[in-house]
């Protein structure tokens, strides 16, 4: 039985050490009315490629949820994010005509709560993944408002 106790001491600290909290999530903009980027390039419609060089900053997209996982994120609420209603607004109400330089990032915002000792390596321990989804929102110069806009 002596021989067992510095396995099992091992494997405590392991366990303990692991820190398996947090969240999955998958980010989709599937029914976006404008095209979105992860590069500042963008087609228009008829397939034109425009650049950064030759769109005009009109806005800022910022999007931001905290999706909270169990189970070692194995069960995430809600797993699927669609971004498109805030796309399809904030374009609109900045009379933009798309996205680019889509970024998605996690803030430090849960590490209290994905790093707590002993708890987190439970599984029905919660964690949680703040995502800061952001864009610029672009036109073309030569283009006026859209009457997507309302404007």
């Amino acid at each position: 039985m002596r021989g067992r106790a510095p396995a099992r001491a091992a494997a405590l600290a392991a366990l303990l050490a692991c820190r398996c909290a947090g969240a999955r999530v998958t980010v989709s903009a599937d029914t976006a009315r404008y095209p979105v980027s992860l590069s500042a390039v963008v087609r228009d419609k008829s397939g034109r490629l425009y650049d950064g060089r030759s769109l005009t900053k009109v806005g800022s997209l910022n999007v931001q949820r905290k999706p909270v996982g169990f189970a070692y994120s194995a069960l995430t609420a809600p797993s699927n994010y669609d971004i498109s209603e805030a796309v399809n607004s904030q374009v609109a109400s900045s009379c933009g005509e798309a996205v680019v330089n889509l970024a998605i990032s996690v803030s430090d915002a849960c590490t209290v709560l994905n790093f707590f000792p002993v708890l987190n390596v439970l599984p029905f321990w919660p964690g949680c993944v703040p995502l800061n989804i952001t864009g610029d929102i672009v036109r073309r110069p030569e283009t006026g408002c859209p009457p997507a806009a309302g404007r």
